[in-house]
């Protein structure tokens, strides 16, 4: 049974190896369907995706996919046809979600997500850790820009970040600050337009008695968004620093 992984480069389980898919146009066919989840995608989309801001010489371009369709089956080892399947209009890719790393985190995301909701905070943490510690890289990495793989490749990295956000929030109500500081200057560094995530560093600072730290970062966060956006801080962000520049902790 082959498995699947596209939370960095796109890679297949043959039973025995990890290896990468190696042409860039069997990365878009076999991105497209396993972001299908099990249903069809029609011939003339997966020409869409293939052919991005291309040129658009239909006849050519259906012979070519099924080409890559044929490959594709080969590189699977899908000799009846049982695991790529052709059906109208097009073709869907069966497999459950156990098989597909991206799913693994989603459905370890959301069980997170309910520990979390219910107040399990150390449960909640360890969970979350495993859904992140599936991840090896960008989404999709290396798959041609396409349609859905810019949109999923974004969804899957919204859903990351929200998940290490989380794991964080769940590490702070078991008094775990100084431990998620690293994270935090990391996460902030490459997102620094998410407030969210300086106000979770300022929070961090001062639970560690770095008061003066923290409203520093209060100032690094306020130059960002006025350089960036020719935004003052939100109100959250301002009243954030104001209660830690009185020495109130809440």
């Amino acid at each position: 049974m082959n498995e699947f992984r596209m939370l960095g480069t796109l890679e297949i389980f043959d039973g025995h190896n990890w290896k990468p898919v190696e042409a860039p146009k069997i990365r878009t066919v076999l991105a497209v369907l396993l972001t299908a989840n099990g249903r069809v995608v029609s011939l003339a989309r997966l020409i869409d995706e293939l052919w991005y801001n291309g040129p658009q010489q239909k006849r050519d371009q259906r012979n070519l996919v099924q080409q890559y369709v044929m490959k594709l089956r080969r590189r699977l080892g899908d000799r009846n046809h049982s695991v790529l399947v052709t059906k109208a209009p097009g073709y869907c890719l069966n497999f459950e979600p156990a098989q597909l790393d991206a799913r693994r985190f989603e459905e370890l995301h959301a069980e997170g997500q309910e520990l979390f909701a219910a107040g399990v905070y150390e449960r909640a943490f360890n969970v979350l850790g495993d859904a992140l510690d599936l991840w090896r890289g960008a989404p999709l990495e290396g798959v041609p820009a396409s349609p859905t793989v810019l949109a999923e490749a974004e969804r899957l990295e919204e859903a990351r970040l929200a998940a290490a956000e989380m794991r964080i929030d769940a590490s702070h109500h078991n008094g775990g600050y100084a431990a998620t500081l690293a994270e935090l200057r990391t996460l902030r560094d490459a997102n620094p337009l998410r407030e969210g995530l300086w106000m979770k560093e300022m929070i961090a600072l001062r639970e560690c008695g770095r008061r003066a730290d923290a409203l520093e970062v209060y100032q690094r966060a306020r130059r960002t968004l006025r350089e960036e956006l020719g935004l003052e801080p939100s109100v959250d962000l301002r009243d954030l620093q104001q209660r830690i520049l009185v020495g109130f902790h809440g």
